[in-house]
Parts: C-alpha cells; structure tokens; sequence
C-alpha cells in the first residue's frame, strides 16, 4: 500500500489513479480485450492464493468466530458450474470455504474482484452459496459431496492489495460507487511481473511508458502497470481494426504482438504521451471501421424479419415439426450467405484499393444468391423444425465474427 501515487500533465486526469479510472482509456483497451485478460487473470492469481488457506482459521464478516478451512473448492474455471447456474437465474462466486465452525460444518463463498467497486455482497452472501447447493443432484462430482446441512456465512472478495483499492474504500466512488465494507475484503499481493507478463500486450507496456518516463518502474507499480496494459491493449485493439479482413467470416484472428510493438515504437517518435499515441493510432484506424461497417451493411442478410418469420411459420408446418426460433434461422442463414459472399470476394484485408468497385462487387454477387437463398432457407428451416421435433439440439453455429485469443 506504500506505493506513490504519480502525478504528471501526460496522464489523462493529470495522476495514476484518475487515469485507470478514465473511461476513454478503459473504452478503448477493452477494444482489445483488457478487461477479461485482468479479470481472467486475477481469478488464477486469487484462486493460487486462497489454495494456501487450509488449515488455516479464516475471518467471517460481521463475526468474531472464523472459519477452519479444509477444502478450498474452485468454481470459476469449470464451465458447467457457471452453465447451470445461468440456466437456474444463480449467481456463481469464484471459490467456495468449505470447513468448519466449533463443530458445525460451514461453506462460505469468495469471489476475485480486481475492482472492489464492483463487489456487490450479495454476490457472496449464503443466499447464492444455498443456490448452488440445490445443484447439487446436477453437478454431483463437484458439490455433491458437500454437508447436507451447512451453515452458511457472509462471504469475501480478494482484491488487489494496491492503492487504488485502498482509495476506493476510503472515497467509495468511482466509475461505479464501492458498496462493500473493508472486512468483506481480502486484501491480496499482486507483484506486477507476476501478473502481467503472462499475458499477450506485456511486451507492448515498456515502450509506451518510455513515451512518458514518468518517475516510477513498472515492475514495482501495479498502477502504473495496469494503466500502460490498458493502452497497450488499446494498441493491440487498433492493430486488429486496422489488418483484419473487412469482409469477416468464421476468422480466428492471431495478435502479432512483435508488429503492434514495432508501430508502437515508430508513432512514440512524434507522439506527446502514451494516452496521446493511442488517440492518434485509434483515429487513424477510424477509417478501416468505417470501411469494415459498409462492408457489413452490404453482406447483411437480404431477408426482413416478417417475411422470414412468415417462412419460418409455414414450412415448419409442412414440415410437421416445430418451428425454429428466427434468431437460429437467421444465424444460419447469415452465416451460408456471408460465406458465399467470402468464397467469391474473398477476406478484402485493408488497405483495400478502390473500395467502392469492391462494395459494389459485393451487392452485385448478393443479388445473384437470390435463388440458391430461397433454396437453402428451406432447407434450413425443414431442418431445425425436425430436429427440434424430436429434441434434437443442431450445433450452433458461430457468428461471422473475429475473436481476440486471451478472452472469454
């Protein structure tokens, strides 16, 4: 907590704190992924510190009797556990106590927040920990074994032991208002190497804070740290918008950290700040979104949503089987035409040379599907509307979309 909060003219907000806290600064690193890479990563870095905690006497909020810890119980990284209890409504924590308190067996939750501000103590209050249990006959490998009759207790949230926690807790406001009391939270060490070299931007962080040599190391402040990782992914998010194909389709993208590094290193010659790099590149990038969003607009589907609901509807019929939900036809659907579209046009990675011949390229071919779509919405309706007569679930189909690796 002794860390020292920097304060410079080239930070947005003029100090550290404001400037993690800045929402142009946050809206454009979660362009590139930011915000699940530090939350995926806090909960392994949370989930390795609490592992320590057996056979050790932990606190209880609102309580002078802890709990004895004899089985720390890891939900957060199995799927089906986060699955069922969407389905049911349940909220999930991170990680379940299960011990003892005198003689009494006792389950208490823990959730990882690298923001307390968004701690909520509902979130770990032995409401969801009895929800949960109820699950217990569809997850039985994993809460199955648990006392038929636990006491419940108040959970805790792990955060960050770095200043930003500590002045959220005092101030109690920023982006969002901090709720929760200081006994509710677990105050947890987050050496910055440990945490973020892992992960893909941490080669990108040093160049951009050479543009602003501010007084401080980064492998000493998490602050520092997370501020130049969020406009380090930032970057990444620019160099993504500005290479990836405008015409998408089922495209897994690969982030080339070696090349983001080196257009970081050439636009830090004549950039004022890293913040002010990162405003720049993004702008420069504005006109291939623009491009990538025209290119959207012309390969969209050329169905309206009554005329295929009114398709969906008869044939389903005919076809003497349920019909579809349109959200699952049309899913297909786009997916066959966007992929007709990709085969002949090809991916038109940018910079695309006479773009509006391309965009018309595009509406042209479009307009010859116009048959084999009328044919393949049949075809796909009849499909779905037998398998969900017989309770079939089809596989999903995955939006023409790009991933970023690293997220959720």
């Amino acid at each position: 907590m002794g860390e020292r909060i920097v304060q410079s003219p080239l930070l947005p907000g003029g100090n550290l704190i404001a400037a993690v806290l800045n929402r142009e600064v946050m809206g454009l690193a979660d362009r590139g992924g930011a915000s699940n890479l530090v939350g995926d990563r806090w909960a392994t870095i949370c989930a390795l510190h609490a592992a320590d905690w057996t056979g050790q006497v932990r606190p209880v909020p609102g309580s002078e009797a802890g709990l004895r810890v004899d089985q720390v119980l890891r939900l957060d990284d199995t799927p089906a556990v986060a699955a069922t209890a969407s389905k049911r409504g349940l909220q999930n924590p991170d990680l379940l106590l299960i011990g003892t308190r005198g003689e009494t067996p006792t389950i208490q939750a823990a959730d990882a927040k690298f923001s307390v501000e968004t701690a909520r103590s509902k979130q770990v209050s032995p409401a969801v920990v009895d929800g949960l249990l109820g699950l217990r006959d569809l997850l039985p490998d994993l809460i199955g074994h648990l006392a038929r009759e636990p006491s419940l207790v108040p959970g805790v949230f792990l955060c960050p032991d770095y200043p930003l926690t500590h002045h959220m807790l005092r101030r109690r406001h920023g982006i969002l208002r901090t709720t929760v009391r200081t006994d509710e939270v677990v105050f947890v060490p987050a050496p910055p190497r440990l945490f973020f070299e892992p992960l893909q931007g941490s080669r990108v962080m040093q160049t951009l804070a050479m543009v602003d040599d501010l007084p401080v190391r980064l492998d000493r402040s998490l602050l520092a740290s997370l501020y130049y990782f969020r406009l380090a992914r930032a970057a990444i998010g620019c160099w993504l918008d500005g290479t990836k194909p405008l015409l998408l389709h089922d495209d897994r993208l690969a982030i080339d950290e070696a090349a983001v590094r080196a257009e970081t290193e050439f636009r830090r010659l004549r950039a004022h700040s890293a913040f002010d790099l990162v405003l720049s590149w993004n702008l420069d990038v504005q006109a291939v979104r623009s491009q990538r969003a025209a290119v959207d607009q012309v390969a969209a589907l050329p169905l309206l949503n009554r005329e295929l609901r009114a398709k969906v509807a008869s044939l389903a019929e005919q076809a003497g089987g349920h019909p579809p939900s349109l959200n699952q036809v049309r899913r297909r659907l786009s997916h066959w035409y966007r992929g007709q579209l990709r085969e002949q046009i090809g991916p038109l990675s940018p910079p695309v040379s006479d773009f509006p011949r391309r965009l018309e390229e595009i509406g042209r071919f479009g307009a010859t599907l116009g048959p084999r779509l009328e044919h393949e919405t049949e075809r796909v309706i009849s499909e779905l509307a037998g398998a969900a007569s017989q309770g079939v679930h089809p596989p999903r189909v995955r939006p023409p979309v790009a991933s970023l690796s690293g997220e959720k």
